[in-house]
Order: C-alpha cells, then sequence, then structure tokens
C-alpha cells in the first residue's frame, strides 16, 4: 500500500501544481467572459500553449492511474478513482476545444459546462483518494 499512496501522491502534486500554473489562463478566459470583454491575441497564445500543456500532463497521468496494480482491499475504488480522473481530463479537453486559438472566440456555453465538468470530477477524485489514502 505505501508505494500505491506514494504514487497517488506523487500524480496528485502534479495535478495540483498543474492546476495552479493554469488557473491564471483560466481566470482571464473566465473574467472575460464574466465581463463580456475581449481577450487579447497574446493571451489566447499563450493560453494555448499552457492548456496542451496541461492536457497532456493530465492524460500521462491518467495512464499512470490505469496502469497501476492496486491491492486487493482498494481495487473497486482504485477503478473509481481511475474513472473519475478520465473524466477530470475529458473536462479538460473539453474547455481547452470551447476555445478557437486560430479565430479568437470562445463558445461560453461549452467553457462553463467544461468548468463544471472538471470542479465535479476532481470533487469525486479527492473523495476517493481520502479514502485510498485511509
Amino acid at each position: 500500500m505505501g508505494t500505491t499512496s506514494a504514487f497517488l501522491a506523487e500524480v496528485m502534486e502534479t495535478t495540483e501544481n498543474m492546476g495552479a500554473k493554469l488557473n491564471p489562463f483560466f481566470e482571464t478566459f473566465r473574467k472575460a467572459l464574466d465581463e463580456g470583454k475581449d481577450i487579447s491575441p497574446e493571451d489566447y497564445d499563450k493560453t494555448k500553449a499552457e492548456f496542451e500543456n496541461g492536457v497532456e500532463l493530465y492524460e500521462n497521468n491518467l495512464r499512470k492511474l490505469q496502469g497501476l496494480e492496486a491491492p486487493i482491499a482498494i481495487i473497486g475504488v482504485h477503478k473509481k478513482l481511475v474513472g473519475a480522473y478520465r473524466r477530470f481530463c475529458e473536462g479538460c479537453a473539453h474547455m481547452n476545444s470551447s476555445i478557437d486559438y486560430a479565430g479568437r472566440w470562445v463558445d461560453a456555453e461549452q467553457f462553463d459546462v467544461s468548468e463544471k465538468e472538471q470542479g465535479n470530477a476532481m470533487d469525486d477524485i479527492a473523495r476517493l483518494v481520502k479514502k485510498i489514502m485511509r
């Protein structure tokens, strides 16, 4: 179980660190959408690169979680965790695809939906990780 705990801690730490790194880019778009303001071409360009890096890291973490051989005692919870992390990845990819970087516009409805997808999945992930770490 110790190896599993260390592994989960690493996945969660890299997820949290990337989330903290991406948050300012997300906030730029969230604020612009909420206030009906334009987003600068520079912000589109910077966000594209960062969001793509984030999606890639999250997908790598998902593959790691899928490959983890969980102890029998937590196999069911592990499967639920993999599913929640997959939904989180999909929500992140969905947010990235809600932004047309070349055309410089955002599908606000899809951006909002993807934000909820990520939040719900992250709530499930946190709950399941706590369960595993007990």
